[in-house]
Protein backbone atom coordinates (compact mmCIF):
# COMPACT_ATOMS: atom_id res chain seq x y z
CA UNK A 1 0.00 0.00 0.00
CA UNK A 2 2.79 2.43 0.88
CA UNK A 3 4.27 1.94 -2.59
CA UNK A 4 1.09 3.46 -4.08
CA UNK A 5 1.10 6.54 -1.82
CA UNK A 6 3.90 8.29 -3.70
CA UNK A 7 4.30 11.84 -5.04
CA UNK A 8 4.30 10.43 -8.58
CA UNK A 9 0.89 8.84 -8.03
CA UNK A 10 -0.46 12.04 -6.51
CA UNK A 11 0.55 14.02 -9.59
CA UNK A 12 -0.90 11.32 -11.84
CA UNK A 13 -4.15 11.25 -9.86
CA UNK A 14 -4.59 15.02 -10.13
CA UNK A 15 -4.03 14.91 -13.89
CA UNK A 16 -6.40 11.98 -14.45
CA UNK A 17 -9.03 13.63 -12.29
CA UNK A 18 -8.81 16.85 -14.27
CA UNK A 19 -9.16 14.98 -17.57
CA UNK A 20 -12.09 12.85 -16.38
CA UNK A 21 -13.82 15.99 -15.09
CA UNK A 22 -13.54 17.62 -18.53
CA UNK A 23 -15.18 14.59 -20.15
CA UNK A 24 -17.76 14.02 -17.41
CA UNK A 25 -19.35 17.46 -17.74
CA UNK A 26 -20.33 16.57 -21.32
CA UNK A 27 -22.19 13.48 -20.11
CA UNK A 28 -23.91 15.32 -17.28
CA UNK A 29 -25.01 18.38 -19.28
CA UNK A 30 -26.68 16.29 -21.99
CA UNK A 31 -28.33 14.03 -19.45
CA UNK A 32 -29.49 16.98 -17.40
CA UNK A 33 -31.50 18.37 -20.32
CA UNK A 34 -32.69 15.42 -22.42
CA UNK A 35 -32.15 12.53 -19.97
CA UNK A 36 -29.88 10.76 -22.48
CA UNK A 37 -26.53 9.11 -21.83
CA UNK A 38 -24.51 10.12 -24.88
CA UNK A 39 -22.20 7.12 -25.15
CA UNK A 40 -20.70 8.65 -28.31
CA UNK A 41 -19.07 11.28 -26.09
CA UNK A 42 -15.97 9.11 -25.65
CA UNK A 43 -15.56 9.08 -29.42
CA UNK A 44 -15.59 12.90 -29.48
CA UNK A 45 -12.67 12.63 -27.04
CA UNK A 46 -10.94 10.38 -29.59
CA UNK A 47 -11.72 12.65 -32.55
CA UNK A 48 -10.23 15.64 -30.73
CA UNK A 49 -6.87 13.89 -30.62
CA UNK A 50 -7.09 12.86 -34.28
CA UNK A 51 -8.06 16.36 -35.46
CA UNK A 52 -5.08 17.81 -33.59
CA UNK A 53 -2.84 15.11 -35.07
CA UNK A 54 -3.98 16.08 -38.56
CA UNK A 55 -3.42 19.77 -37.89
CA UNK A 56 0.15 19.38 -36.62
CA UNK A 57 0.99 16.70 -39.21
CA UNK A 58 0.60 12.94 -38.96
CA UNK A 59 4.17 12.11 -39.93
CA UNK A 60 6.09 15.24 -38.99
CA UNK A 61 5.26 18.64 -37.56
CA UNK A 62 3.92 21.18 -40.07
CA UNK A 63 5.01 24.16 -38.01
CA UNK A 64 1.69 24.34 -36.16
CA UNK A 65 2.15 24.29 -32.42
CA UNK A 66 -0.01 21.81 -30.53
CA UNK A 67 -1.54 24.59 -28.44
CA UNK A 68 -2.51 26.40 -31.62
CA UNK A 69 -4.14 23.20 -32.92
CA UNK A 70 -6.35 22.91 -29.84
CA UNK A 71 -8.70 25.71 -30.89
CA UNK A 72 -9.58 24.39 -34.38
CA UNK A 73 -9.83 20.87 -32.92
CA UNK A 74 -12.35 22.19 -30.38
CA UNK A 75 -14.36 23.84 -33.14
CA UNK A 76 -14.33 20.68 -35.27
CA UNK A 77 -15.44 18.49 -32.37
CA UNK A 78 -18.13 21.01 -31.46
CA UNK A 79 -19.40 20.73 -35.03
CA UNK A 80 -19.35 16.92 -34.81
CA UNK A 81 -21.26 17.07 -31.53
CA UNK A 82 -23.98 19.24 -33.03
CA UNK A 83 -24.17 16.98 -36.09
CA UNK A 84 -24.51 13.88 -33.88
CA UNK A 85 -27.44 15.47 -32.10
CA UNK A 86 -29.14 16.28 -35.39
CA UNK A 87 -28.32 12.94 -37.01
CA UNK A 88 -29.01 10.49 -34.20
CA UNK A 89 -30.98 12.09 -31.38
CA UNK A 90 -33.31 14.60 -33.01
CA UNK A 91 -35.73 11.91 -34.16
CA UNK A 92 -36.03 10.73 -30.55
CA UNK A 93 -37.47 14.13 -29.57
CA UNK A 94 -39.56 15.41 -32.47
CA UNK A 95 -41.17 14.30 -35.72
CA UNK A 96 -39.36 15.90 -38.63
CA UNK A 97 -39.39 13.44 -41.58
CA UNK A 98 -37.25 15.56 -43.93
CA UNK A 99 -34.44 15.79 -41.36
CA UNK A 100 -34.73 12.06 -40.60
CA UNK A 101 -34.35 11.02 -44.25
CA UNK A 102 -31.43 13.41 -44.75
CA UNK A 103 -29.74 11.98 -41.66
CA UNK A 104 -30.05 8.43 -42.95
CA UNK A 105 -28.76 9.41 -46.40
CA UNK A 106 -25.75 11.31 -45.05
CA UNK A 107 -24.79 8.55 -42.62
CA UNK A 108 -24.96 6.04 -45.49
CA UNK A 109 -22.80 8.25 -47.71
CA UNK A 110 -20.29 8.78 -44.91
CA UNK A 111 -20.05 5.05 -44.21
CA UNK A 112 -19.77 4.07 -47.89
CA UNK A 113 -17.20 6.80 -48.48
CA UNK A 114 -15.06 5.55 -45.58
CA UNK A 115 -15.27 1.99 -46.88
CA UNK A 116 -14.35 3.15 -50.38
CA UNK A 117 -11.39 5.05 -48.97
CA UNK A 118 -10.21 1.93 -47.17
CA UNK A 119 -10.55 -0.23 -50.27
CA UNK A 120 -8.88 2.15 -52.74
CA UNK A 121 -5.50 2.38 -51.10
CA UNK A 122 -3.42 1.93 -48.00
CA UNK A 123 -3.44 4.33 -45.05
CA UNK A 124 0.23 5.30 -45.20
CA UNK A 125 -0.22 8.25 -47.54
CA UNK A 126 0.55 11.66 -46.09
CA UNK A 127 -2.28 14.04 -45.35
CA UNK A 128 -1.13 16.31 -48.14
CA UNK A 129 -1.36 13.66 -50.83
CA UNK A 130 -2.60 15.02 -54.18
CA UNK A 131 -3.57 11.62 -55.53
CA UNK A 132 -7.14 10.52 -56.10
CA UNK A 133 -6.85 8.61 -52.87
CA UNK A 134 -5.89 11.79 -51.03
CA UNK A 135 -8.83 13.65 -52.57
CA UNK A 136 -11.17 10.87 -51.45
CA UNK A 137 -9.68 11.05 -47.95
CA UNK A 138 -10.60 14.72 -47.67
CA UNK A 139 -14.00 14.16 -49.25
CA UNK A 140 -14.81 11.57 -46.61
CA UNK A 141 -13.38 13.57 -43.74
CA UNK A 142 -14.67 17.02 -44.66
CA UNK A 143 -17.41 17.18 -47.29
CA UNK A 144 -20.14 15.01 -45.76
CA UNK A 145 -19.62 16.17 -42.14
CA UNK A 146 -19.69 19.80 -43.31
CA UNK A 147 -22.98 19.07 -45.08
CA UNK A 148 -24.31 17.45 -41.92
CA UNK A 149 -23.30 20.49 -39.89
CA UNK A 150 -24.89 22.90 -42.38
CA UNK A 151 -28.15 20.96 -42.31
CA UNK A 152 -28.01 20.79 -38.53
CA UNK A 153 -27.71 24.57 -38.31
CA UNK A 154 -30.43 24.92 -40.94
CA UNK A 155 -32.77 22.72 -38.92
CA UNK A 156 -32.18 24.82 -35.80
CA UNK A 157 -33.13 27.86 -37.87
CA UNK A 158 -36.31 26.23 -39.14
CA UNK A 159 -35.10 25.83 -42.75
CA UNK A 160 -36.11 22.15 -42.90
CA UNK A 161 -39.72 22.79 -42.03
CA UNK A 162 -41.73 22.75 -38.86
CA UNK A 163 -41.92 19.73 -36.61
CA UNK A 164 -45.06 17.59 -36.87
CA UNK A 165 -45.08 17.10 -33.12
CA UNK A 166 -42.97 15.84 -30.27
CA UNK A 167 -41.96 12.22 -29.78
CA UNK A 168 -41.71 10.52 -26.42
CA UNK A 169 -39.11 7.81 -27.00
CA UNK A 170 -38.43 5.22 -24.35
CA UNK A 171 -35.10 5.02 -22.55
CA UNK A 172 -34.12 1.79 -24.31
CA UNK A 173 -34.40 3.37 -27.77
CA UNK A 174 -32.23 6.28 -26.66
CA UNK A 175 -29.66 3.95 -25.09
CA UNK A 176 -29.37 1.75 -28.20
CA UNK A 177 -29.12 4.83 -30.43
CA UNK A 178 -26.29 6.25 -28.34
CA UNK A 179 -24.38 2.95 -28.34
CA UNK A 180 -24.92 2.64 -32.10
CA UNK A 181 -23.54 6.13 -32.73
CA UNK A 182 -20.51 5.30 -30.59
CA UNK A 183 -19.79 2.19 -32.66
CA UNK A 184 -20.34 4.08 -35.92
CA UNK A 185 -17.77 6.72 -35.00
CA UNK A 186 -15.28 4.09 -33.86
CA UNK A 187 -15.66 2.17 -37.12
CA UNK A 188 -15.36 5.29 -39.26
CA UNK A 189 -12.21 6.32 -37.40
CA UNK A 190 -10.69 2.87 -37.93
CA UNK A 191 -11.52 2.94 -41.64
CA UNK A 192 -10.08 6.43 -42.11
CA UNK A 193 -7.02 6.38 -39.83
CA UNK A 194 -6.37 2.66 -39.43
CA UNK A 195 -5.90 0.65 -36.24
CA UNK A 196 -2.28 1.59 -35.48
CA UNK A 197 -1.42 3.66 -32.41
CA UNK A 198 -0.08 7.11 -33.18
CA UNK A 199 1.54 9.97 -31.29
CA UNK A 200 2.06 13.68 -31.82
CA UNK A 201 5.36 14.56 -33.52
CA UNK A 202 7.96 15.64 -31.00
CA UNK A 203 8.53 18.93 -32.82
CA UNK A 204 4.87 19.86 -32.36
CA UNK A 205 4.95 19.56 -28.57
CA UNK A 206 6.52 22.54 -26.74
CA UNK A 207 9.76 21.57 -25.02
CA UNK A 208 8.59 22.65 -21.55
CA UNK A 209 5.86 19.99 -21.61
CA UNK A 210 8.42 17.26 -20.91
CA UNK A 211 10.53 19.23 -18.46
CA UNK A 212 10.25 19.38 -14.68
CA UNK A 213 8.56 22.43 -13.19
CA UNK A 214 11.15 23.61 -10.69
CA UNK A 215 8.68 25.38 -8.42
CA UNK A 216 7.17 22.02 -7.41
CA UNK A 217 10.52 20.44 -6.56
CA UNK A 218 10.46 22.46 -3.33
CA UNK A 219 7.54 20.34 -2.04
CA UNK A 220 8.87 17.16 -3.59
CA UNK A 221 6.31 16.76 -6.36
CA UNK A 222 7.75 15.55 -9.71
CA UNK A 223 5.54 17.77 -11.87
CA UNK A 224 6.21 17.95 -15.61
CA UNK A 225 5.10 20.81 -17.78
CA UNK A 226 2.38 18.69 -19.36
CA UNK A 227 0.88 17.89 -15.95
CA UNK A 228 0.79 21.59 -15.07
CA UNK A 229 -0.76 22.37 -18.46
CA UNK A 230 -3.50 19.81 -17.77
CA UNK A 231 -4.26 21.29 -14.35
CA UNK A 232 -4.34 24.89 -15.53
CA UNK A 233 -6.38 24.15 -18.65
CA UNK A 234 -8.92 21.97 -16.83
CA UNK A 235 -9.32 24.49 -14.00
CA UNK A 236 -9.78 27.40 -16.42
CA UNK A 237 -12.35 25.53 -18.52
CA UNK A 238 -14.33 24.31 -15.51
CA UNK A 239 -14.43 27.81 -14.00
CA UNK A 240 -15.54 29.20 -17.37
CA UNK A 241 -18.23 26.52 -17.67
CA UNK A 242 -19.51 27.23 -14.17
CA UNK A 243 -19.75 30.94 -14.98
CA UNK A 244 -21.46 30.13 -18.29
CA UNK A 245 -24.12 28.01 -16.58
CA UNK A 246 -24.74 30.32 -13.63
CA UNK A 247 -24.14 33.85 -14.94
CA UNK A 248 -25.25 33.98 -18.59
CA UNK A 249 -28.54 34.03 -20.46
CA UNK A 250 -27.83 30.77 -22.30
CA UNK A 251 -26.84 29.20 -18.99
CA UNK A 252 -30.18 30.23 -17.50
CA UNK A 253 -31.90 28.68 -20.53
CA UNK A 254 -29.93 25.45 -20.01
CA UNK A 255 -31.00 25.26 -16.37
CA UNK A 256 -34.60 26.02 -17.30
CA UNK A 257 -34.65 23.25 -19.92
CA UNK A 258 -33.12 20.89 -17.38
CA UNK A 259 -35.99 21.58 -14.97
CA UNK A 260 -38.92 21.51 -17.41
CA UNK A 261 -38.63 21.62 -21.19
CA UNK A 262 -42.32 22.30 -21.84
CA UNK A 263 -42.45 25.27 -19.49
CA UNK A 264 -39.15 26.57 -20.90
CA UNK A 265 -40.60 26.40 -24.42
CA UNK A 266 -43.71 28.30 -23.29
CA UNK A 267 -41.42 31.00 -21.90
CA UNK A 268 -39.92 31.51 -25.36
CA UNK A 269 -36.79 29.36 -25.03
CA UNK A 270 -35.79 27.37 -28.13
CA UNK A 271 -35.22 24.00 -26.48
CA UNK A 272 -33.59 22.41 -29.52
CA UNK A 273 -31.09 25.26 -29.84
CA UNK A 274 -30.23 24.94 -26.16
CA UNK A 275 -29.70 21.19 -26.63
CA UNK A 276 -27.46 21.83 -29.65
CA UNK A 277 -25.45 24.37 -27.66
CA UNK A 278 -25.05 21.84 -24.87
CA UNK A 279 -23.60 19.30 -27.32
CA UNK A 280 -21.27 22.00 -28.68
CA UNK A 281 -19.87 22.92 -25.26
CA UNK A 282 -19.50 19.34 -24.04
CA UNK A 283 -17.83 18.23 -27.28
CA UNK A 284 -15.35 21.12 -27.22
CA UNK A 285 -14.30 20.22 -23.68
CA UNK A 286 -13.96 16.55 -24.62
CA UNK A 287 -11.69 17.54 -27.53
CA UNK A 288 -9.33 19.36 -25.17
CA UNK A 289 -9.33 16.35 -22.84
CA UNK A 290 -8.47 14.01 -25.73
CA UNK A 291 -5.51 16.13 -26.83
CA UNK A 292 -4.12 16.55 -23.32
CA UNK A 293 -4.61 12.83 -22.59
CA UNK A 294 -2.60 11.90 -25.70
CA UNK A 295 0.16 14.28 -24.60
CA UNK A 296 0.14 12.88 -21.07
CA UNK A 297 0.47 9.22 -22.08
CA UNK A 298 2.88 9.97 -24.92
CA UNK A 299 0.65 8.81 -27.76
CA UNK A 300 -2.04 6.14 -27.67
CA UNK A 301 -4.05 7.93 -30.36
CA UNK A 302 -6.26 5.26 -31.89
CA UNK A 303 -9.88 4.63 -32.80
CA UNK A 304 -10.42 2.93 -29.42
CA UNK A 305 -8.74 5.53 -27.22
CA UNK A 306 -12.01 7.04 -26.02
CA UNK A 307 -13.53 3.81 -24.71
CA UNK A 308 -11.95 3.43 -21.26
CA UNK A 309 -11.64 7.16 -20.44
CA UNK A 310 -15.24 7.59 -21.58
CA UNK A 311 -16.49 4.85 -19.27
CA UNK A 312 -14.53 6.22 -16.32
CA UNK A 313 -15.83 9.73 -17.01
CA UNK A 314 -19.37 8.34 -17.12
CA UNK A 315 -18.74 6.73 -13.74
CA UNK A 316 -17.49 10.12 -12.52
CA UNK A 317 -20.69 11.83 -13.70
CA UNK A 318 -22.83 9.23 -11.93
CA UNK A 319 -20.71 9.38 -8.79
CA UNK A 320 -20.96 13.17 -8.57
CA UNK A 321 -24.67 13.21 -9.39
CA UNK A 322 -25.67 12.84 -13.03
CA UNK A 323 -27.16 16.10 -14.28
CA UNK A 324 -25.15 18.24 -11.86
CA UNK A 325 -22.21 20.05 -13.50
CA UNK A 326 -20.32 20.64 -10.26
CA UNK A 327 -21.00 17.05 -9.26
CA UNK A 328 -19.40 15.86 -12.52
CA UNK A 329 -16.31 17.93 -11.77
CA UNK A 330 -16.08 16.53 -8.26
CA UNK A 331 -16.73 12.99 -9.48
CA UNK A 332 -13.98 13.29 -12.09
CA UNK A 333 -11.43 14.34 -9.49
CA UNK A 334 -12.48 11.52 -7.14
CA UNK A 335 -12.31 8.87 -9.89
CA UNK A 336 -8.89 10.19 -10.88
CA UNK A 337 -7.64 9.86 -7.32
CA UNK A 338 -9.07 6.35 -6.94
CA UNK A 339 -7.43 5.18 -10.16
CA UNK A 340 -4.19 7.05 -9.50
CA UNK A 341 -3.73 5.53 -6.07
CA UNK A 342 -4.72 1.98 -7.09
CA UNK A 343 -2.05 1.56 -9.73
CA UNK A 344 -4.35 2.43 -12.64
CA UNK A 345 -6.83 -0.37 -11.90
CA UNK A 346 -9.87 -0.02 -14.16
CA UNK A 347 -12.44 -1.83 -12.01
CA UNK A 348 -11.79 -0.16 -8.64
CA UNK A 349 -13.38 3.22 -9.55
CA UNK A 350 -16.59 1.41 -10.49
CA UNK A 351 -16.56 -0.46 -7.18
CA UNK A 352 -16.20 2.87 -5.36
CA UNK A 353 -19.05 4.33 -7.42
CA UNK A 354 -21.32 1.42 -6.47
CA UNK A 355 -20.47 1.74 -2.78
CA UNK A 356 -21.21 5.48 -2.83
CA UNK A 357 -24.51 4.93 -4.66
CA UNK A 358 -25.58 2.44 -2.00
CA UNK A 359 -25.41 5.31 0.52
CA UNK A 360 -26.25 8.22 -1.80
CA UNK A 361 -28.43 6.82 -4.64
CA UNK A 362 -28.44 10.15 -6.53
CA UNK A 363 -24.70 10.65 -6.27
CA UNK A 364 -22.73 13.00 -4.05
CA UNK A 365 -24.29 16.26 -5.29
CA UNK A 366 -27.35 14.76 -7.00
CA UNK A 367 -30.64 16.49 -6.30
CA UNK A 368 -34.04 14.81 -5.93
CA UNK A 369 -36.19 15.02 -9.05
CA UNK A 370 -39.66 16.42 -8.59
CA UNK A 371 -42.51 14.36 -9.99
CA UNK A 372 -45.48 16.12 -11.49
CA UNK A 373 -49.00 14.82 -11.09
Amino acid sequence: MSSLLTPENLVNALSLGALYALIAVGYTMVYGIIKLINFAHGEIFMLGAFWALMLVGAEQATGINLFVAIVPAMLLCAAVGMSIDWTAYLSLRRRLPLADWMSVALLAILGLGAIAYKLTGDTTHTWHSETAHGVLRWAVIALVPVTMLALSIGEKGGLLGRSLGRVTSDRLSALITAIGMSLILQTLAQLIWGADYRAFPEDAIPAFMNERVGAFDVVGLPVLGKELAIWVTALAMMVALNLLVTRTKIGTAMRACSMDQETAALMGISVDRVIAFTFVVGSAMAAVAGILYAVKVGGNISFRMGYYPGLLAFAAAVLGGIGNVRGAMLGGVLIGFVQGFTGGAFSVPFAVMILVLLVLPRGILGEPQATRA
